[in-house]
């Protein structure tokens, strides 16, 4: 992914159509191309809470630049590919590494004891926050949780 709003990181196309749309089409069809039917056991893709709310605060500030568009039209493409799938939807992330310009960067925000998962089917849930580490957990998990399969989940933290 990217920022949200325009950055020195949106530079040499690197903006939301680039790394949030285009690149998981690319990947999804690398996937087709490559794999015979079956092999790819499943496609985990991390996204963002709010794609499918671009019209509700805050998300409609958040996808001032398109950012949460073009995370979807993302999703969508993996969805329709007929390629085993669980997309997770974080909130706000937390922990390092510290890459993006904003306000977790300057403080090195860590989840410290928010390691309680929220998992919500579809794009309802609203976290505060979400660790990273916690995404990953999900990720790994899901792998092996075919209830998971063609599914997306919003992750949050908390205590």
């Amino acid at each position: 992914g990217t920022t949200a709003f325009p950055s020195a990181r949106w530079k040499d196309d690197n903006g939301p159509e680039q790394t949030d749309e285009n690149s998981i089409r690319n990947l999804v069809n690398a996937v087709q191309a490559q794999s015979p039917a079956g092999r790819c056991k499943r496609f985990v893709l991390v996204s963002s809470i709010g794609v499918e709310r671009t019209n509700q605060m805050p998300f409609l500030i958040l996808n001032l630049f398109g950012v949460l568009k073009h995370k979807r039209a993302g999703e969508l493409a993996l969805m329709e590919s007929n390629i085993p799938f669980t997309v997770l939807r974080p909130g706000r992330l937390t922990d390092g590494p510290y890459t993006s310009y904003d306000i977790n960067t300057l403080l090195k925000a860590t989840s410290g004891t928010r390691r309680a998962v929220d998992l919500v089917e579809g794009d309802t849930l609203t976290p505060e926050e979400t660790s990273r580490i916690a995404v990953a957990d999900c990720a790994v998990a899901s792998l092996g949780t075919r209830s998971a399969e063609n599914r997306a989940f919003c992750v949050g933290t908390r205590e």
